[in-house]
């Protein structure tokens, strides 16, 4: 079998200074800002350390700080009941079951003192930009039961994000991340990465009309465009001199899903992302490796789909897998990525115990719904979406299914809880991690988690996260402070309240057996 060459290229039509079909309009101007500064530097990371009270902090290169506490990091309580039942492969597996009482009793800080601890703090280490505001929220656990029904709520801590303006105008990205997250203790969790800005002249724009025809033609005639202006900061790691206003595209499709968040640049006579090369269609032996010991695959849809980062963020996934000497079983991209992948042949005629239920765990990048994930206008084999009806993971391999897309875990939709929808997809898989909310498409999203999740231990601190915390910080590091992250599983309360709830990734920690559905599921939510 190979792959066919569907060459849906949406964005063909596209060109440097405009979009076949849009007038461009140039009927005002907006500020332009020169970076000021960027980052913290040694002395502000040490402050920002003294201020918090925290053991340590660490820098990037770039400027980037950030701590989590190793222990109290989104702490939930559960209670070791020793050796599992060993993996399909073999691997040893330890069994955890969830500590209810414990949970009930969690004290958290309530918002309003949250958001004034956090702003005194960073006040006092002299790193609060004076156009941040903050935002607090608590990262929740629920269960839920058989019929849906929430059978348990309890916050586990409380976060203070920040949002960003420049002039009334949105400023987003990964270079506009201050986040700070406490418990009854103290900060657990400390993220800062920002610039600071000067006005440096202005700019011509296309006005909110053409900026909305514009997000259609990449976003496809099935999504209903919006388009926004915003200030988009790239990662710190990207050497920048100045931004430019852009807009911001979002909006809603027919079946009550939405395309992952793009900018795009919005100033007159602007270059606009154009496709790339692609994928090769390729004979499916030829890329598939079969290498013994753990596997992860990936797949998304990109400019097909009109999501220019996609390529570049499964391209910092795979890269991070092979750093660690995780074997990619597989990589499929664009025309290449097929529903069928992650169908279950038995019940639904698809091919996952060949792709997304063979390996270990899969990453996924690309359009999503409460019921599903899309694959228009890149392939449809069988058909262009994958729905929550047609999910039976786990009864081949994987463990971990982690969708970077919008509003899979979302609380409920069509009449159905998250626990309804997607509790069936659960035959021996561990974890779905994925969104409650929009996410905004990223170019290293892949690469943070795979980092945090495989990372090598450096003296005391570095040690690889839990797969649940690898997939909230790596959302945490690329997402607004209004996307909410989720990871949910499995819960048994005959045996106790088995699950998997603390899952390493094999080889860097505990992990659990596997478990079949009960009809009883958790899930953890937070803000980015």
């Amino acid at each position: 079998m190979q792959r066919k060459l569907t060459v849906v290229l949406a964005l063909s039509s596209l060109v440097t200074a405009g979009v076949v079909g849009v007038a461009t309009a140039d009927v005002a101007e907006l500020p332009v800002y020169g970076v000021k500064s960027s980052g913290l530097d040694q002395e502000q990371a040490r402050k920002l350390q003294r201020a918090f009270g925290l053991e340590d902090v660490q820098r990037s290169e770039s400027g980037a700080v950030s701590f989590a506490d190793e222990k109290r990091y989104q702490y939930l309580p559960t209670v070791d009941k020793g050796q599992g039942k060993p993996d399909e492969d073999g691997n040893a597996t330890t069994q955890t079951a969830l500590d209810t009482e414990a949970i009930k009793r969690i004290k958290t800080v309530p918002t309003e003192e949250a958001a004034k601890r956090a702003q005194e703090g960073l006040r006092a280490a002299g790193v609060l930009p004076g156009n941040a505001s903050p935002t607090a929220q608590h990262t929740t656990f629920e269960l839920a039961d058989p019929n849906g029904r929430n059978a348990l709520t309890a916050n586990l801590d409380t976060s203070v994000s920040y949002t960003f303006q420049l002039d009334g105008i949105p400023l987003e990205g990964e270079g506009a991340n201050i986040r700070v997250s406490f418990d009854a203790q103290g900060v657990t969790a400390v993220s800062h990465a920002a610039r600071t800005y000067d006005k440096a002249g202005t700019v011509k724009v296309n006005d909110l009309a053409y900026g909305t025809k514009l997000c259609q033609k990449y976003l496809g005639t099935g999504v209903k465009a919006e388009a926004s202006y915003v200030y988009a900061a790239p990662s710190l790691d990207e050497k920048v001199e100045k931004i430019e206003p852009s807009f911001r595209c979002a909006g809603r499709d027919d079946d009550g899903g939405a395309p992952q968040a793009i900018t795009l640049p919005a100033a007159v006579g602007a270059e606009l992302p154009q496709p790339g090369p692609g994928q090769e269609p390729r004979p499916d032996a030829q890329f598939k490796t079969q290498a013994a010991g753990t596997q992860v695959g990936s797949e998304g849809t990109g400019v097909c789909s009109g999501l220019p980062n996609t390529v570049a963020n499964i391209g910092t996934f795979n890269t991070e897998a092979g750093n660690h000497g995780i074997s990619r079983s597989f990589s499929w991209l664009d025309q290449n990525a097929w529903e069928s992948d992650f169908k279950d042949p038995a019940s639904a005629g698809g091919e996952d115990t060949q792709w997304a239920d063979d390996v270990d765990l899969t990453y996924w990048q690309g359009h999503g719904s409460g019921t599903g994930f899309y694959f228009s206008g890149c392939s449809n084999h069988n058909d262009t979406k994958l729905a929550n009806t047609e999910a039976r993971w786990g009864n081949n391999d994987v463990e971990w299914m982690s969708l970077f897309t919008c509003l899979v875990l979302e609380d409920s939709t069509g009449g159905q809880t998250w626990a309804q929808r997607w509790g069936q997809a659960f035959r021996g898989l561990h974890q779905i991690n994925s969104f409650t909310t929009v996410s905004y498409n990223s170019s290293n999203h892949g690469g943070k988690f795979g980092h945090y999740m495989w990372r090598s231990p450096f003296l005391w601190w570095n040690n690889p996260m839990k797969v649940r915390d690898a997939w909230a910080q790596a959302s945490i590091d690329t997402q607004p402070a209004s996307v909410r992250w989720a990871t949910m599983g499995v819960y048994l309360p005959a045996t106790g309240g088995l699950g998997n709830y603390n899952d390493y990734f094999w080889g860097k920690g505990s992990v659990g057996p596997d478990y079949a559905s009960t009809g009883w599921f958790w899930r953890i939510t937070g803000a980015s």
